[in-house]
């Protein structure tokens, strides 16, 4: 029985350990979609460079600023991520994707009738590996019309 409970456990090991490790730039979009959908701004600041630059001249702690703000006045945030293309060079790579954001305000100071529901941008991310830890370096973004024309 023993023999049978260790071929079982080496059976079901050899395929974890042969699985292809995660894609650095699919792992990140998946981290920064988990922390912006939990509102956590610190956990997405973990994610940013240092130097990190964003549209308009934003440098990392203003846009950390901005996250916070932004996430304390909506009470649930959801993310749906498509049309994701990366070209990569070695451990660097551009990305551009579709971000479709709904969210609900909080009902507080009248925020939910000042706060958007939601909004679709398209994303440009320069993105690197820095020290081991895949990071945003440059981000810039633009609205776009939803796919299914606003309805």
């Amino acid at each position: 029985m023993r023999v049978l409970v260790v071929l079982l456990l080496v059976a079901l090991a050899l395929p974890a350990c042969s699985r292809t490790p995660a894609d650095p730039v699919d792992a990140l979009l998946t981290e920064l979609k988990a922390a912006a959908e939990a509102r956590d701004a610190d956990r997405l600041a973990g994610r940013l460079a240092p130097a990190f630059q964003g549209a308009h001249g934003l440098t990392r702690p203003e846009a950390v600023a901005q996250l916070r703000r932004y996430f304390a006045a909506y009470e649930s945030v959801a993310l749906e991520v498509s049309g994701v293309e990366a070209k990569r060079e070695d451990a660097t790579a551009h990305v551009s994707c579709v971000v479709a954001f709904s969210g609900q305000a909080r009902k507080t100071f009248g925020l939910e009738g000042l706060l958007p529901p939601s909004a679709v941008y398209r994303f440009d991310l320069d993105v690197a590996s820095e020290g081991g830890t895949w990071r945003v370096r440059e981000a810039s973004w633009e609205p776009v019309e939803p796919a299914d024309g606003g309805r």
